[in-house]
């Protein structure tokens, strides 16, 4: 074979394994995390997401940790709170800047 054909036929192959390649590893990829998934526990997760839209506590507001005394950590530690005199966002006391505006706390 003259040199041209061979460099063409050369050319050919690296533009064939250019495209062929990534489909390959691609498809490979595909095939491990088919092979790596917990059905078990995409079923517990859909369950507990359809448990929890029949009974609504999906829709209520989230929790505030801050300010509900009931769910706050602060109510069961000797913690306070500072309120920010910027935007009125209450922070722990050790914080030195606002959580909400970042300006700096008193």
């Amino acid at each position: 074979m003259p040199l041209g054909q061979v460099e063409l036929a050369l050319r050919v192959i690296a533009g064939l394994f250019v495209i062929v390649a990534p489909t390959l590893l691609f498809l490979g990829l595909w095939r491990g995390l088919e092979a790596m998934r917990d059905d078990e526990l995409i079923e517990q997760v859909t369950q507990r997401a359809e448990t929890m839209d029949r009974s609504g506590a999906g829709r209520d507001r989230p929790v505030d940790v801050l300010t509900d005394g009931s769910a706050s950590p602060l109510s069961e530690t000797d913690l306070s709170i500072v309120t920010c005199g910027a935007c009125g966002t209450p922070n722990m006391q050790d914080a030195s800047y606002c959580q909400e505006c970042l300006t700096e706390l008193e």
